[in-house]
């Protein structure tokens, strides 16, 4: 008896935590329905895959870096590529227990945002999405801002950059529309109601800073869970390496 009544005080522990997850999904939900991406989920798409793929080459560069390794050790060494597949298992074990290390989906920095928001500001964001004023911004400087970022991240800023090909040539042609939506703005709200133009002023610089700081924390979020994924593989790590010669 002792047992079942601390199993039922322990689910009703988490049922507050179950019910605000469930209310976050669903305000998420109704967000995305009314204000849909017309380029950042394409584009975080291929470039969180992007980012996954090179995640094992960009932590050898470390090591290459740390053991004063020859430019040798690189892609096509046999011992890189032991290392490589040692690094690649750890985080697949890590991903299966936790989930993707990398996710940068729309939806997953919409849920970010909202779980800081107050009542009144979900409220306040729902209505304003569902005016044209507030689906210019979200198309424009939320969308558009954000689209335009991570393409940059992943075309000129990563350390390993999205290599040519029909994805780099899409995201460019995302970031080319994202762009123009920025630059025709202005000119676009000039034509808004001034009740619509006011709202504009009012709620969007801090729903896009809202996703912005999303974005920032996706984006520092998969590094120290790859550095942890790799502490269980470290001894064999350190086994394969201790066998490479310069």
């Amino acid at each position: 008896m002792k047992k079942a009544f601390a199993v039922l005080g322990l689910c009703c522990c988490l049922l507050p935590g179950m019910v605000q997850a469930d209310e976050l999904d669903d305000f998420t939900d109704k967000l995305l329905k009314i204000a849909p991406s017309k380029c950042y989920e394409e584009a975080s798409t291929i470039s969180g895959n992007h980012i996954r793929n090179v995640l094992p080459d960009m932590a050898l560069e470390g090591v290459r870096q740390a053991k004063k390794f020859d430019t040798a050790w690189g892609p096509g060494n046999e011992n890189y590529r032991q290392v490589h597949d040692v690094v690649e298992m750890a985080y697949q074990d890590e991903e299966l227990s936790n989930g993707p290390l990398v996710n940068i989906s729309l939806r997953s920095l919409v849920r970010t945002a909202a779980s800081k928001w107050s009542a009144a500001e979900r409220a306040d964001y729902l209505a304003f999405l569902k005016q044209k004023g507030g689906r210019l911004y979200w198309d424009s400087m939320v969308d558009g801002a954000l689209c335009a970022g991570v393409i940059e991240a992943v075309t000129v800023k990563l350390p390993r950059l999205l290599p040519p090909g029909e994805e780099k040539q899409r995201v460019e042609a995302l970031k080319d529309g994202a762009n123009f939506r920025i630059m025709s703005m202005d000119m676009q709200a000039s034509l808004l109601p001034k009740d619509q133009r006011a709202k504009m002023n009012k709620l969007g610089p801090a729903l896009l800073q809202s996703l912005q700081d999303a974005f920032g924390a996706a984006n520092l979020a998969y590094g120290p869970r790859a550095a942890k994924a790799l502490q269980a593989a470290a001894p064999q790590l350190l086994n394969i390496l201790a066998e490479y010669k310069q």
